[in-house]
């Protein structure tokens, strides 16, 4: 048989078969473009709205608690309620958004401008979903579900309530209406309490209510872990009762009360004034903005004699001085171009280290400090923690100020007024955890507020952050012997407590505004702990601008004496016989001005302060004590 030839049946076969094949295919891309047409095109809002009812949302649990040291609930969360809208399905040609928005607004008692305004704006920025209201009772998230508006969801969430309202506020901080936290420890500890959020995606009608049996899948939410704070609810009360009664009475600016246990450092209760409620708090006002920050870790200012308990611990345990070491106060130092006197403008001749404490002389101060030296001197206030945080965990916590020799700027003067707590920038928590290493001993131990986190793992509990030894223990006990003498060793001092021996040192300091001392303005301030031989609470009285008066021992201290009173039964420290004996210090005059409790008691201390041994000339009463650093330097 003779083989096919070029042209022959069998190559018209194939060639046939080839074309026929590309023509199905051109056939077939035309049927495909026909239908992109009508499904991008023609039928593209059926098909859009048949793809909006798949809905992709996140889901919350409920927020972890925060409870105070005894369990108590101060911050907790309960089941509420959220409105969404589909901004897509209330675009839609056929619908007037109208006809729900206005049902909407009618239900959640608001103007239908609002609801309209609040979708518009989600669309505006390329969202689909937006929130119209938030935190509604079950009651009413029902009665609107059920009214089946359409392109409105209700959903299942949870709302913040602060149960004590304004107690506590600056520790606890509050939330947004997102459920974040924007202060206090519901910031800092915001991704543990807020837990994990997880993800549900369901097939939903036009209305946007989910299709019974429809396609469902979800990831489980993480729920919130719940804090344990160290703070006392009760503890706290008294705290805030007791600054809010003291700021009325001084009409003052604000102040804090800060009460520490100094064997592990809990803080027990930290109250600060000016405070807010933050269930009422309007956060669209600046002033309440201010409010928020937790200011006993983020506001600086100048100790004052306070800060002489740190100098005279630094030459105690270098071991320069002793309680009976002797200097002559002149009344006077010249540091430089600088003239620095004593707070009262008195002079007392020769006097030991425990009546430089007694009297809070300035001069005694800066003698010690000229004796340390400044490189010893800072390095003793770096071992008691100023110049950096403590730690405590509150945000915006800050290390204070601390400029020593090795700083361009620094000056001898500067080393002067530092001995006595100006020129120096310290926080309320700082001052607090200094005088709480002298109390435990000379070991610092860090301010803590949480004790313990729960989730559902367990339990996790923090142990006490102990630091490195910054006195040694004989010198803690020498100290407190000299803090003690410094109360109970003067006659009537208004800081003693009946039952109870108590330690500490007062402390009055020029307040600062743009860059200038303010004349007839302080900062009233008292710290010390109790029992003085066993201490339990460490307790900081700080009072800002009182009217009226200016000094410490006179403002500050009674309210120490008051708290004493009450919190050491409260903590099981039952009171004793003791009463304060002044004649068991035999450490010489019993007056001093400083720790005067009255206008009278402070002219009679003037009158006794100069011993009739001292070749002096008469001590004479000045009616202004503005303590104005730009005159002379005259700190309590």
């Amino acid at each position: 048989m003779a083989s096919p030839s070029p042209g022959s049946g069998f190559e018209s076969v194939s060639t046939w078969r080839m074309r026929a094949v590309i023509a199905l295919f051109i056939a077939l891309a035309a049927v495909i473009v026909v239908r992109l047409v009508m499904i991008q095109v023609l039928d593209h809002e059926e098909h859009e709205t048949y793809a909006d009812r798949t809905w992709a949302i996140e889901t919350k649990g409920p927020r972890g608690a925060i409870l105070d040291r005894n369990g108590f609930p101060l911050a907790t969360s309960i089941d509420a309620w959220e409105v969404h809208v589909d901004t897509r399905l209330w675009a839609r040609s056929q619908f007037q958004p109208t006809d729900a928005s206005q049902r909407l607004a009618e239900l959640l008692r608001a103007d239908e401008s609002i609801v309209l305004s609040l979708a518009a704006q989600t669309a505006a920025q390329g969202g689909h979903d937006a929130l119209i209201a938030y935190g509604l009772s079950g009651a009413l998230g029902a009665q609107i579900h059920a009214e089946a508006l359409h392109g409105v969801q209700v959903r299942k969430t949870s709302s913040r309530r602060y149960v004590e309202g304004s107690m506590a506020s600056q520790v606890i901080g509050l939330v947004g209406r997102d459920e974040q936290g924007l202060a206090g420890l519901e910031y800092q500890l915001d991704e543990l309490l807020g837990g994990e959020s997880g993800l549900l995606v369901q097939e939903v009608d036009g209305l946007g209510n989910p299709i019974p049996f429809g396609p469902r899948a979800e990831l489980p939410y993480q729920q919130g872990a719940s804090i344990v704070l160290t703070i006392d609810r009760n503890l706290q009360w008294i705290a805030e009762s007791t600054l809010q009664a003291a700021v009325d009475e001084w009409d003052a600016r604000g102040g804090h009360i800060i009460m520490m246990d100094p064997r592990n450092g809990d803080i027990l209760a930290l109250a600060s004034l000016p405070t807010y409620n933050p269930m009422t708090i309007d956060l669209d006002l600046p002033e309440s903005i201010a409010l928020l920050r937790s200011r006993a870790a983020s506001d600086i200012y100048e100790p004052g004699s306070t800060m002489k308990i740190v100098t005279m611990a630094a030459a105690l345990d270098s071991g320069i001085v002793s309680p009976g070491t002797t200097f002559i106060d002149t009344g006077a130092v010249v540091i430089e171009d600088r003239t620095i006197k004593n707070f009262d403008l008195s002079y007392h001749g020769e006097q030991t280290m425990t009546q430089v404490l007694q009297r809070s002389l300035n001069t005694g101060s800066v003698w010690v400090a000229q004796q340390l030296g400044a490189r010893t001197f800072y390095e003793y206030l770096y071992r008691f923690g100023f110049g950096a945080s403590t730690e405590s965990g509150l945000p915006g916590e800050i290390g204070g100020v601390v400029t020593d020799s090795t700083d361009i700027r620094w000056s001898p003067s500067q080393l002067a007024t530092n001995s006595f707590g100006q020129g120096i920038a310290v926080t309320p928590l700082q001052i607090l955890q200094a005088y709480a290493t002298v109390a435990r001993g000379g070991v610092p131990v860090r301010p803590r507020l949480v004790s313990a986190i729960i989730t559902d793992q367990g339990v996790q509990h923090f142990e006490p952050r102990i630091e490195d030894r910054a006195i040694s223990r004989e010198t803690a006990a020498t100290l407190t012997w000299m803090m003690q003498a410094v109360v109970d060793g003067v006659l009537g001092h208004p800081a003693q407590v009946d039952g109870w021996p108590v330690a500490g040192k007062s402390g009055t300091s020029d307040v600062v505004e743009d860059g200038a001392y303010l004349e007839h303005e302080s900062i009233a301030t008292f710290a010390g702990f109790a029992p003085a031989d066993d201490p339990r609470v460490v307790i900081l009285v700080r009072i800002d601008r009182p009217q009226g008066e200016l000094f410490g021992g006179i403002v500050a201290a009674p309210i120490f004496s008051d708290l004493v009173s009450v919190v050491l039964p409260y903590l099981g420290v039952p009171p004793t016989a003791y009463i304060a004996d002044p004649s068991s210090w035999n450490t010489g005059p019993s007056g001093s001005i400083e720790e005067a409790s009255s206008e009278q008691e402070r002219q009679d201390a003037l009158t006794a302060s100069v011993d009739t041994d001292e070749q002096a000339s008469p001590v004479t009463y000045i009616e202004d004590e503005s303590n104005s650093a730009a005159t002379q330097e005259d700190d309590e």
